[in-house]
């Protein structure tokens, strides 16, 4: 696949929820993940800033919103899409220092390469200059500290939740489908895993659903507050072959998470 491939043709302008939602059909970066249609009932605080749709009728399927996340990595360039065409000083990133995460203006150089023995494509390289997870032009989110939690593992297997407390609310992740890295699950027509969040017993959304793995797995890479409304959002890197980079950023305060995906196939 091509770098046009995982910045959403060629990053035009950030789709908003209802255009996105649009967009879904015929797309293959999509259709991954579902947020349910049933909104939870939960405390005051949290039921104004708990972003999902009340909808009885059906569970609707949301889009990846793509081109607007970018890793500190090595992106193809193809037909002119440069990766520096699209990320500029007025991006910022979220870096870890000293264990704690900040968000702060992207700072970053760009490492052009004639050509990938691989691909035989030239190739530009983002190299952040501190510890960078990811680099982001997402307007909900400004710079500053970022509260987060220690978790230990990062993968969530099926029948063995994951609980955490953030701000007197109790978390659990619950997960269902494969085991990944298991060999009873290498010869599975069509490996299925899901991941889905409450807070206080209370189902929130899911926050993965995806039906592609080949020799990867889910697993979450980020916990935090980045949005600053006090309840916890995600990151999590969820590639569907072994020849992808792919993270999805979730915000508790956005209806569509964000994608950011690298192929580096031969």
């Amino acid at each position: 696949m091509h770098f046009s491939y995982f910045i959403g043709i060629y990053f035009i302008v950030a789709c908003t929820a209802a255009s996105c939602q649009n967009s879904t059909t015929g797309s293959t970066n999509q259709r991954k993940i579902r947020i349910p249609g049933k909104e939870a009932s939960l405390s005051p605080a949290i039921e104004q800033k708990a972003v999902v749709e009340s909808n009885q009728s059906a569970q609707p399927k949301d889009s990846l919103i793509d081109g607007q996340i970018l890793m500190p990595y090595t992106y193809r360039v193809f037909d002119d899409n440069n990766v520096s065409k699209i990320i500029n000083p007025s991006w910022l990133e979220l870096h870890r220092k000293d264990g704690k995460y900040n968000i702060g203006k992207a700072v970053y150089s760009i490492v052009y390469e004639k050509e990938e023995p691989c691909a035989g494509l030239p190739t530009e390289t983002i190299n952040p200059k501190a510890d960078v997870l990811l680099f982001f032009n997402i307007s909900a989110l400004q710079p500053g500290p970022v509260d987060s939690i220690p978790f230990h593992n990062k993968i969530v297997p099926p029948n063995q939740p994951m609980e955490f407390s953030f701000k007197n609310d109790k978390y659990k992740l619950v997960a269902a489908g494969i085991e990944f890295y298991k060999d009873e699950n290498t010869n599975i027509e069509h490996p299925g895993y899901t991941l889905k969040l409450f807070i206080n017993n209370k189902f929130i959304r899911t926050l993965i659903d995806q039906d592609a793995y080949h020799d990867t797995a889910t697993e979450l890479e980020f916990i935090g507050d980045l949005d600053r409304d006090g309840i916890l959002d995600f990151i999590i890197s969820s590639p569907r072959d072994y020849e992808e980079h792919r993270k999805i950023l979730i915000l508790s305060t956005q209806k569509f998470p964000y994608v950011g995906t690298v192929q580096f196939d031969c």
